[in-house]
Formats: C-alpha cells, structure tokens, sequence
C-alpha cells in the first residue's frame, strides 16, 4: 500500500489505520512495519513525553505523524478526569480540550527533536497526520498547530485522518479548521463507538472535516466536510446514547451554564463535571468494543497489521 494525493480516501485509510494502530507497539515494531511500507529505512523517530507518544516517519515523497492514543482497555480515562474544559491555544480564535491541548503541547514543547523539528523540516513531502481516539484528538491539534504557528507556516499539510477520534475544540475553532483545511480532514467513525460523540455538543465542542461512518453490517457511508450542526450531532449522539444517558447529558449542560452565571470556581465547574460524566461513565451505555483500533478500524478498512 502506499499513500497517494489522487488515492481513494479509503485506500490513504489503510496505510494511516495501520500506522495508529502501530503507534501502541514497540519502536522496533514501527520500523518493521515503516519499512514495509516504504519508509525509507532509519527515519523513523519516537516522541515521548508525559504519556503523549508517538512517531514521525518519512520516505522522499511524504511524511507521516502517528499519535497513539489511549489504554485499549480504557479509552475514557480523559473524561472520566473531568478535564472538558475550554482553554486557550496557539492562536487568538478558539477554545480547545484543555487536556488534550496540554498533551499535545508536552510534545510540541518538550520534543523539539522531533515536533515541530521534523515538520519544520519536511521540504516538499506531503505530511500526512493520523491517530486513534485520544491520538486522534492530538493529531487534529498538531495539524492545527502546524497550519498556524508562525514558525512551520509554509509545512503542507496533505490529509488528517482520525479512527473514533473525540471533539476537539468549540465552534470558533472548528470553524478555523474547516476553513483551512476542513476538506483534508477525515474522521472515521465504527457504529456505536461513544468516543467520537464525547465531549458533547451540548458543552459547546464540534466536529468539522468530513465524516467516514461505518454501520453494525461494515458498510461505509460518506458525509461532506462541514462544521457540525445540532441537528447532526442529535442525530449522531442517538446512535449510542440510550434514553437515560441523554438525561444525564442534559445535566450536564445544565451544571455548565449554573457555572457560567453563578460564578463557580474554574475548580467547582470542573468538579461537577467530573461527577456528571463519571455518572455517564457508569451507566453502562458505552458499546466500548465498537472502538478497539485492531479488531474494528481495521477489520472496517480490511486493512490487518502485518504479521
């Protein structure tokens, strides 16, 4: 397999899936695996800081950055950390996930060997960035952060591809992103997958860039790049979420504005949200099988690491 600028968007899928999935392995086991697929042999560099871990590999025509993402076993440990808050970033227009914006930058200060050195440094390759549920996160943050930071502006960002990827940012930011690069971006969805549907749309996140569904019988269906609207994010947050969930979402929202107009502490806020989703979190709605990297990304893309 080998990416393609002019490729079918299920075709990049396999080679960049492979990569996220590859990025829970070993280091050795990223090389064997770049070096299968054409990776010019000694490139390839882990970054690893604070739990935020990945790699950057490269051959003469593209470049790839894969985040991993979090314990397989526990994609919600983020949330259930109550770390929901809007923050500040690199750039004046937009809030971000405070907690997935620290991770990301861990690496992007702390790892200048690799981000943004090697992004800095990528000349005329087409750079290609992927990840799966909390690396998907970091991966449309460090494309954010590389079509934005005066320092890499001229870096060409080809595609971002994602697997069960989370929200990131609120509508500012996602309208930032959409129009910059909205029509490279490329969230894929597995059927009752909760993470992507977290942070809720009630709490003020959106998802942009385009949308690969993946029903229970495998098929994939396609929908444009845009900015998410209410109507959308209903529809999405129905394929998950039982009757008594959505309750509790609606809680949520509620314990936000109380917090906003009744002057809670930034510490207060945080905790009610915290109780709110770790309620969530124990409800029992999560189909958290629907979100494994190997047994159902793939196994959609058809697309198994090599042995």
């Amino acid at each position: 397999m080998a990416l393609g600028s002019h490729a079918k968007v299920l075709d990049n899928a396999k080679v960049l899936g492979q990569a996220a999935a590859v990025a829970y392995q070993t280091p050795a086991a990223c090389e064997r695996w770049a070096v299968s697929q054409g990776f010019t042999p000694g490139t390839l560099e882990v970054f690893d800081a604070d739990d935020t871990q990945g790699f950057v590999v490269q051959n003469e025509t593209d470049l790839v950055v894969a985040f991993r993402g979090t314990e397989p076993k526990r994609p919600m440990d983020w949330l259930s950390d109550g770390r929901v808050i809007h923050a500040p970033w690199a750039h004046r227009v937009g809030k971000v996930h405070k907690g997935f914006y620290h991770a990301l930058e861990a690496v992007w200060r702390d790892g200048r060997d690799v981000l943004p050195k090697r992004l800095a440094n990528c000349g005329n390759r087409r750079v290609w960035i992927t990840g799966h549920s909390l690396g998907g996160a970091l991966a449309e943050l460090c494309a954010a952060r590389a079509s934005f930071d005066t320092a890499i502006t001229s870096v060409p960002i080809q595609a971002v591809y994602t697997f069960g990827q989370p929200r990131v940012g609120d509508n500012e930011f996602a309208e930032l992103l959409h129009d910059k690069m909205g029509v490279s971006v490329f969230r894929f969805v597995n059927d009752r997958d909760i993470v992507p549907r977290v942070p809720f749309y009630g709490t003020g996140y959106r998802h942009y860039g385009g949308q690969i569904f993946f029903d229970e019988a495998g098929k994939a269906s396609n929908t444009d790049s845009s900015v998410e609207t209410m109507s959308a994010a209903l529809k999405f947050a129905r394929g998950a979420l039982s009757g008594e969930s959505l309750q509790q979402i609606g809680q949520l929202v509620v314990d936000v504005v109380k917090g906003e107009f009744h002057g809670l502490s930034l510490d207060s806020l945080e905790q009610a949200l915290r109780k709110r989703c770790d309620e969530i979190l124990q409800s029992g709605i999560e189909k958290v099988t629907d979100h494994d990297m190997h047994n159902c990304y793939l196994d959609r893309l058809k697309a198994p690491l090599p042995v």
